[in-house]
């Protein structure tokens, strides 16, 4: 844990530094604010706006954790070519699960601006159908739904490079817009790119119903079970990476 606390200390020092952090707040401010301005002009229900921005903001959520991710893989590459992972004696999972740790909390503030503060603006504007806890309970299954891409989207940077993150990023992007689909029926609880954008939708439909199917229940209850296990695998796939990871650059 000592380790783990040095490690955390200097990332976060790094980060304050850069502009990593400073991303964390800007881009969830202007996407409400964005989405907040266009709702002024159309008619809609509330729910329906309410609806509409979470899976918004689902469907950007691996395009902004890919360039976010770049931005951490950039920083070290310029800084000593990576010798704050290469230089550790031993245990070398532990720079990098403290970096991917790191982001992720930064990743769970960024949902909370994002969708707890439009929440509390929407409010604010006179809309009061909706209950804020209900946003808090968005805030919690968007941060988790997205942990297996964080996980991913690090260990593709740093084994391929930004191209095939960035890459990665915008196809998981449009994935996650099918899976809301017709398309991502009987997939979207297979794949990671579908957890946040479904899971989300199906609270927010659920708290306006209180009802679902048994056979969404099922898949729900799959889904579940099957992000668990992409996080274990996340994880084991770190450890194990970082043992052998040289910090070779990319060659495109």
């Amino acid at each position: 844990m000592r380790y783990y606390g040095k490690y955390l200390k200097i990332d976060f020092y790094k980060a304050l530094h850069s502009k990593i952090i400073l991303s964390h707040f800007v881009i969830p401010i202007l996407g409400l604010v964005m989405m907040l301005s266009y709702y002024t002009l159309v008619s809609w229900s509330e729910s329906e706006k309410i609806l509409l921005y979470i899976q918004v903001v689902s469907m950007t959520f691996p395009l902004v954790i890919s360039i976010v991710i770049n931005m951490v893989y950039e920083q070290e590459e310029k800084c000593g070519r990576f010798q704050y992972f290469l230089t550790i004696p031993n245990k070398k999972y532990i720079p990098h699960v403290s970096k991917l740790f790191l982001l992720i909390i930064l990743g769970l503030i960024s949902t909370s601006i994002s969708i707890l503060g439009f929440g509390l603006i929407f409010k604010y504007m006179g809309n009061s159908s909706i209950d804020l806890w209900v946003y808090l309970k968005e805030v919690g299954i968007a941060f988790i739904s997205n942990i297996p891409i964080y996980m991913i989207q690090y260990l593709v940077v740093f084994s391929f490079g930004k191209g095939a993150s960035i890459a990665l990023g915008i196809t998981g992007s449009l994935i996650c817009a099918l899976m809301i689909t017709g398309i991502g029926d009987g997939v979207w609880f297979v794949l990671p790119w579908g957890y946040s954008i479904r899971l989300s939708s199906y609270l927010f439909q659920y708290e306006i119903s209180n009802k679902w199917s048994l056979a969404l229940e099922r898949n729900l209850s799959l889904a579940i079970i099957l992000m668990l296990i992409y996080i274990i695998i996340g994880a084991i796939s770190l450890v194990i990476f970082s043992n052998y990871w040289e910090g070779k650059r990319e060659f495109y």
